[in-house]
């Protein structure tokens, strides 16, 4: 009887099956674990292997693309020792191939990996296998370095406790590091094709004959000696060369309209009228309007017509010397090829207008560009007649009173009206002097600094170039550590006149020539400055023309009325915004831009806000304290360079 319920308790009690149950599920718990613990492990070794193969890959992509002439097997041979002290596991390959021609590599690469718990179950290992490809293409680096060489480079600027070292002098060192650093980046500089151009600016860029046609000919088809971009007649405006029976020779051939309006209504074709804006809306022009027809304008009857060719073959002692003014219209702030069917496309020789004859009682009379006289017998200039003055013969206002005289002048018009009608009268650039008066202005500039090219002191740039000798090595000077040392401090800023002829040198097409297409070649822009854009008198006509014209004339029409902006900083502003839309146009056109502020005073807000809007990005941006931190700056953007020689293409 007791045995008997001891089987019933024992068949009717469950908790023993659940001890069973539990034994046996505990084996494929276990067996998930250990593939997890396995494959994880897999996993790490897949990880560590493709990247191994990914940096070895690379590595040997760059080396061949530097060295094409280098041997495969070698190159192979470098590439697995580097892959295996990358990874713990053995390595084995299924393709490691290296093609210096196409600068392929492609590595195929396994590891087995030891299970432990997994060959309980029949596996003793797993395999890792990866696959990958690189090819690099050496890639073509174009680089101009734009420096600026205005008067202010002079400063002192030594790191505190330092001996004296000039602006000028940090930034031909800090050119010359930027060259250096970025070659010596590369073995083969002549496999890595870089060039650089270098761009010594103040308010002008001077060109090199070598650039300007054939030989010493300065007749490059893209330089506009005809007159055929609205702007060439700026200040050149054609003039009558007969009476029309009102004794008007020598005025203006286009009437303009009266720029006040208490003036005679009669005397349109007066220089006291003239307005530089308004001259594209009587000039005969082409079709598309952006540009002169020439042609037509010839064959005006009774039209004085001076080139700025004519201009320069007048005198013996001045002479063109490769400086620019800015291209007309829509060409003004782009980089679009010049067209000889285009007009304003086409490049404007500087030409400086000849501004009034002295005056003993103008204080600043010393200040004007005066090479020649201001009237002549071309001129519609009557102030003297038979003794008397012909204001005292015949009165104040007579249908034919002289408009170009200071002392008998017509009683409506100032002394400043009659200076500025004598600075545009073009008939005085028409007759028998071969000499300019080379006035020196103010006793200070030399006589080079006035005549027709006034101005253009700055030293010559160069195009793009690989000639490094003097800044890689101790050979003699090359072409670009010669203009680097050349270079001086003069003139006023104007950072657009940097910025254009920096570009010009990056485009495949005239002026410069010889860069790369921009789908296949890098480029970079390198621009160095240390103060602000200024314009010398840009509320007068003496000493106050650039690259821009006269900002009293209102270059960009922004509706500045008859006495120009209304304050310097106005003006200066006006280039700020020509130097913004260049960078913004440069930038479009996939140019990286590095912009260096240099001085020891935190940089004005105009030129804070042009640093910012030019670089291509912050770390594009940089202010440079004093030499050291030019020098260090250099230094980044030469390393900067060094690593765009290569382009990788993806792995197919």
């Amino acid at each position: 009887m007791a045995k008997t319920n001891i089987l019933r308790r024992f068949r009717d009690d469950k908790r023993g099956s659940a001890y069973v149950l539990a034994a046996l599920s505990m084996m494929p718990i276990f067996g998930m674990i250990a593939l997890a613990i396995d494959y994880t492990n897999q996993d790490r070794v897949y990880t560590d292997l493709e990247t191994a193969t990914q940096t070895v890959a690379l590595h040997l992509a760059k080396r061949v693309a530097l060295n094409p002439s280098g041997s495969p097997a070698a190159y192979e041979e470098e590439g697995k020792k580097l892959l295996e002290a990358l990874v713990s596991e053995p390595v084995t390959y299924d393709k490691f191939a290296v093609d210096v021609d196409s600068g392929r590599v492609q590595i195929i690469a396994k590891s087995q990996v030891k299970t432990y718990f997994m060959h309980l179950f029949g596996y003793e290992h797993l395999d890792a296998r990866v696959q990958t490809e690189s090819r690099f293409g050496r890639k073509n680096i174009e680089v101009a370095i734009a420096i600026d060489n205005s008067g202010s480079m002079d400063t002192n600027a030594a790191a505190s406790g330092q001996r004296f070292k000039s602006r000028m002098d940090s930034a031909k060192s800090g050119a010359k590091t930027l060259i250096k650093v970025a070659t010596d980046s590369v073995a083969d500089l002549e496999s890595a094709e870089i060039k650089f151009s270098v761009v010594p600016w103040n308010h002008h860029v001077r060109v090199p004959n070598e650039y300007l046609g054939s030989g010493d000919s300065q007749d490059a088809w893209w330089i506009d000696w005809a007159g055929r971009s609205v702007d060439h007649f700026r200040y050149l405006a054609p003039y009558k060369t007969t009476n029309s029976g009102d004794g008007d020779k020598g005025d203006m051939y286009y009437a303009m309209p009266n720029r006040k309006s208490n003036w005679p209504a009669n005397r349109t074709h007066e220089w006291v009228n003239y307005d530089p804006n308004k001259l594209k809306d009587v000039l005969p022009l082409t079709l598309n309007r952006d540009g002169v027809d020439l042609e037509a304008l010839h064959k005006e009857p009774g039209i004085g017509i001076v080139t700025r060719k004519d201009v320069f073959n007048r005198f013996k002692n001045a002479s063109w010397k490769g400086c620019f003014d800015h291209r007309a219209g829509s060409f003004r702030e782009t980089f679009d090829a010049p067209n000889e069917r285009i007009g304003n496309s086409l490049y404007l020789p500087h030409f400086a207008p000849d501004e009034y004859d002295y005056d003993s009682s103008d204080y600043w009379r010393n200040w004007r560009v005066n090479y020649v006289d201001d009237v002549n017998s071309e001129s519609d200039f009557k102030e003297y007649r038979y003794g008397f003055s012909y204001t005292t013969l015949y009165g104040d206002d007579v249908d034919d009173n002289d408009y170009l005289s200071v002392k008998y002048r017509h009683s409506k018009f100032t002394a400043d009206d009659i200076y500025r009608a004598r600075t545009f009268n073009t008939p005085k650039y028409v007759g028998s002097q071969t000499n300019t008066n080379n006035i020196t202005l103010s006793g200070s500039y030399g006589k080079e600094r006035v005549g027709p090219d006034m101005d253009c002191i700055v030293p010559p740039m160069i195009g793009l170039n690989d000639d490094v000798d003097g800044i890689n090595n101790n050979k003699k000077d090359g072409a670009l550590a010669k203009t680097i040392d050349s270079m001086k401090s003069n003139g006023a800023t104007d950072v657009s006149i940097g910025l254009a002829w920096a570009m010009n040198t990056l485009t495949p097409w005239e002026p410069m020539g010889g860069a790369g297409g921009f789908d296949d070649t890098e480029k970079v822009l390198v621009l160095m400055t240390d103060g602000d854009n200024t314009i010398n008198f840009p509320n007068s006509y003496g000493y106050g023309h650039s690259p821009h014209g006269y900002a009293v004339d209102d270059p960009y029409e922004k509706g500045w009325g008859l006495y120009g902006p209304p304050n310097s900083e106005t003006a200066n502003s006006m280039i700020d915004d020509v130097a913004k839309s260049m960078c913004t146009n440069i930038k479009e056109m996939g140019v990286r831009i590095y912009f260096i502020y240099f001085g020891s005073t935190k940089y004005s807000t105009r030129a804070g806000k042009l640093m910012d809007h030019c670089a291509s990005s912050p770390q594009s941006a940089i202010w440079a304290k004093n030499d050291v931190d030019l020098e260090n700056a250099f230094k980044k953007i030469g390393s900067d360079i060094g690593k765009l020689r290569l382009t990788q293409y993806d792995s197919k």
